[in-house]
C-alpha cells in the first residue's frame, strides 16, 4: 500500500461503523453476506453472517483509541469522500442558435441593425436584439425571466444582463429623443418611392403604473376603469412592415391623437427627399374636420371610413340606396362577400377640397346590421303607440310631431284652434291675434317603401378618398387595412404586449422600442415566408417556424470546449432559411464564433 499522508489536511473523522485492527489500522465493512452451514469449515448446523472489509487509514493516535480521527488512505477517498462536481458554467452546454442566426441575417438585410447602431450604439443594439429575440421566443415581455432564457440561447450581447440592468437600460439608454431619431431613420429607409398605402390604427395597452402621466383612464375599449397607454402603429400595406409607432396618454381619443402622427409622417416625406405619394388608410375613429385639414395641409392622401353620424353620411347613402344593388355596380371581393359600389363627389368641410366618396353596399354588413334596424323600428313603434294612446284627444302643432320617424305615416285629424298674440312688424309695432293650426294623431301606418330603404341602408358603408378612386380600388385598398390589426394581434398574443409591466414613462417608451423591433422581425418572418403557407399552413406559422429555428443547437464539445452543430438542418429549417440565403455554413460560422 502506498505511504499514507500524515498531514493536517488528510485528517478525517472515523465514519460510522469503523473499527481498529492491529492497534492502529482503521477498517470498515463493505458488504454483509450469509455463510450457510454447508459452506462452513467447522462442523455445525447453524450459519452466520460474514463481512468483506477494507482498510481506510490509520488512527492518528494509537495510544488513545478514543480519539476518533484518522489519516486517510486512497480507499477512504474512493469510498467515503463524495466526488466534487465542477462549478456550473455561465451558459448551458447546449445553446439554441438558429433564431439568433436568422435575426442577425434578417436585421442586417433589412437595415434594422444599421439604423439601431447609428442611433443607440453597438452594445445597446445587441441588447435590443436579444430582448426582441426573447419576446419572439417566449411570447412574453416579462423581463424577470430573461436571464434564465439567455443561459440557453446564443446572444448578440457579450454577457447575460439581469432584470435590474434591463430595467435601467429601458429607462436611461432608450431615451425619447433617441427613440424619435430611430423612428425617423427607419421610416425614411422604408418609405419607398412612388405611391404607398399606409395603414394607421391604435390599440390600448393596460398598465398598472401609478402616477405616470401617460397612463390614463377613460377610453379603454374593454373596461373604462382600467388605466392604459395608447399605442399607434403605421404599417406599410404592401408587405405588412411596421413603419413607425407612437405612444400617447390613455385618455386621448383616436381623433385627438392623430394630428401628431400626421405631422410625423409629413416630416418623413420631407426628410426622404423622394417623389413619394403617401395615402393613409384609417378607420372611422379618425375622421374629423381637424384631422382632414391636417392631412390636406400636409399633402397626404387618405382613405377614411365615414362614420354613420357624420353629416354627409345620410345624404350620400340616400342618393344611391335605390340604385346601388345592380349588376352594373357589382364589385370583386376576395372574401366572397357580395358587394356593390358607386362613386359620388362631396365636400367634407366648409372650404375643403372636393373628395371622392365610394358608397359600398355589403351583404355581410347588411346581415349583421339589419337586426339593429329592426330593433330600432320596433322601439320607435312602441314609443309612438304609447304616445298616441296617451294623447288621442290632444291637439299638437306640426312642429311638435317632428320627432316621429318619417317611415311612419301619421293619420291626422284637425285639432282645436289656437290663438297666439304676436308682435306686428313695422314702424308702429303692437300685437295681433294669429290663428295656429293644430292636429290630432288618430293613428299611423308603416311606410313600407321607407322602411325597406332603411333596411337597405343598413348594408351601406362609405369610404372617402382625397383623390379620384373607383369603388373597386377603394374597396381593395381598405380591405387590406387588416395588416395593422395583424400587427396588434402579434404584439398582444405573441410578443407580450397585453400588459406593459414597467413603472416609469421613460421605461414605457424604452420597452415600446423593443416591442417595435420585435414587431418588425415578426413581420419580416411572417410576410417573407408567405409562399410556404400556401401549401402548408400548419408548419409555417410564426410560432412553428421559431420552434424550428430554436431546435438548431450549438453543443459544447467537452473535450475541446468548442461549440459545434450536432445535426444537419431539416427540410423545414432549410425552407425557412432559404428566403434569407442562410445555409449550413452561415449557421456553423456563427456557432464557431461563440466563445462561451
Amino acid at each position: 500500500m502506498a505511504r499514507i499522508d500524515r498531514s493536517e489536511s488528510n485528517i478525517f473523522p472515523w465514519p460510522k461503523g469503523a473499527y481498529i485492527r492491529n492497534k492502529s489500522y482503521v477498517y470498515i465493512n463493505t458488504t454483509n453476506k450469509y455463510v450457510s452451514p454447508s459452506e462452513k469449515k467447522e462442523k455445525g448446523t447453524r450459519g452466520y453472517t460474514d463481512h468483506d472489509s477494507i482498510c481506510i487509514g490509520v488512527t492518528i493516535d494509537p495510544m488513545h483509541p478514543n480519539i476518533k480521527k484518522l489519516y486517510a488512505n486512497p480507499n477512504y477517498r474512493a469510498t467515503l469522500v463524495p466526488v466534487e462536481l465542477p462549478n456550473p458554467p455561465k451558459v448551458a452546454d447546449s445553446l439554441a442558435a438558429g433564431l439568433t442566426c436568422w435575426i442577425a441575417e434578417a436585421s442586417d438585410q433589412s437595415g434594422l441593425t444599421e439604423d439601431l447602431a447609428e442611433v443607440f450604439g453597438e452594445p445597446e443594439t445587441q441588447l435590443i436584439l436579444d430582448l426582441a429575440a426573447y419576446m419572439l421566443s417566449k411570447e412574453s415581455a416579462v423581463m424577470q425571466h430573461f436571464p434564465a432564457w439567455a443561459r440557453e440561447h446564443v446572444l448578440f450581447s457579450a454577457d447575460i444582463k439581469d432584470d435590474t440592468f434591463i430595467g435601467k437600460f429601458l429607462k436611461t439608454s432608450l431615451t425619447i429623443p433617441l427613440v424619435r431619431q430611430f423612428r425617423e431613420k427607419w421610416a425614411v429607409r422604408n418609405i419607398g418611392d412612388g405611391r404607398f398605402f399606409l395603414c394607421y390604427d391604435s390599440t390600448n395597452v393596460n398598465c398598472q403604473a401609478e402616477g405616470v402621466f401617460i397612463v390614463r383612464r377613460d377610453h379603454a375599449k374593454d373596461d373604462p376603469t382600467l388605466a392604459q397607454v395608447n399605442t399607434d402603429y403605421v404599417i406599410r400595406q404592401s408587405d405588412g412592415l411596421p413603419l413607425t409607432y407612437l405612444h400617447s396618454p390613455g385618455s386621448v381619443t383616436d381623433i385627438a391623437q392623430a394630428p401628431e402622427m400626421i405631422r410625423f409622417i409629413s416630416r418623413i416625406k420631407e426628410l426622404s427627399g423622394k417623389d413619394v405619394s403617401l395615402c393613409l388608410i384609417c378607420d372611422r375613429g379618425y375622421i374629423s374636420e381637424t384631422n382632414l385639414k391636417h392631412m390636406d395641409r400636409a399633402g397626404l392622401e387618405y382613405i377614411l371610413m365615414l362614420r354613420t353620424n357624420f353629416s354627409r353620411y345620410d345624404e350620400l347613402a340616400e342618393s344611391v340606396v335605390d340604385t346601388i344593388k345592380s349588376y352594373k355596380y357589382e364589385l370583386q371581393n376576395e372574401d366572397g362577400d357580395e358587394r356593390y359600389g358607386l362613386v359620388r363627389e362631396c365636400v367634407l368641410y366648409e372650404g375643403g377640397p372636393t373628395c371622392c366618396a365610394q358608397i359600398i353596399w355589403s351583404a355581410e354588413r347588411y346581415s349583421s346590421k339589419r337586426e339593429i334596424v329592426k330593433n330600432t323600428i320596433a322601439a320607435e313603434r312602441t314609443k309612438l303607440e304609447a304616445f298616441i294612446a296617451e294623447n288621442m284627444d290632444k291637439s299638437f302643432e306640426r312642429k311638435d310631431l317632428e320627432w316621429i320617424p318619417s317611415y311612419f305615416r301619421l293619420q291626422l285629424e284637425k285639432g282645436e284652434t289656437r290663438y297666439e298674440e304676436k308682435k306686428k312688424r313695422g314702424r308702429w309695432g303692437g300685437t295681433q291675434r294669429v290663428e295656429i293650426e293644430t292636429v290630432k294623431v288618430a293613428g299611423y301606418s308603416d311606410d313600407e317603401a321607407a322602411i325597406n330603404r332603411m333596411y337597405l341602408k343598413a348594408g351601406i358603408m362609405i369610404t372617402i378618398s382625397s383623390v379620384q378612386m373607383t369603388a373597386q380600388e377603394a374597396n381593395d385598398a381598405y380591405a387590406k387595412r387588416d395588416s395593422v390589426e395583424k400587427t396588434f394581434e402579434a404584439l398582444k398574443s405573441h410578443l407580450g404586449m397585453d400588459k406593459i409591466g414597467v413603472t416609469t414613462e421613460e421605461a414605457i417608451h424604452g420597452k415600446g422600442l423593443v416591442w417595435f423591433t420585435a414587431s418588425i422581425l415578426h413581420a419580416l418572418l411572417f410576410n417573407t415566408t408567405a409562399p410556404l403557407r400556401a401549401t402548408d399552413r400548419k408548419h409555417f406559422t410564426v410560432p412553428a417556424m421559431i420552434d424550428q429555428m430554436e431546435a438548431i443547437k450549438a453543443d459544447r464539445n467537452l473535450a475541446t470546449g468548442k461549440r459545434e452543430r450536432r445535426y444537419k438542418l431539416t427540410s423545414r429549417q432549410q425552407k425557412i432559411f432559404h428566403f434569407w440565403k442562410i445555409d449550413e455554413e452561415k449557421v456553423d460560422n456563427r456557432i464557431e464564433a461563440i466563445d462561451v
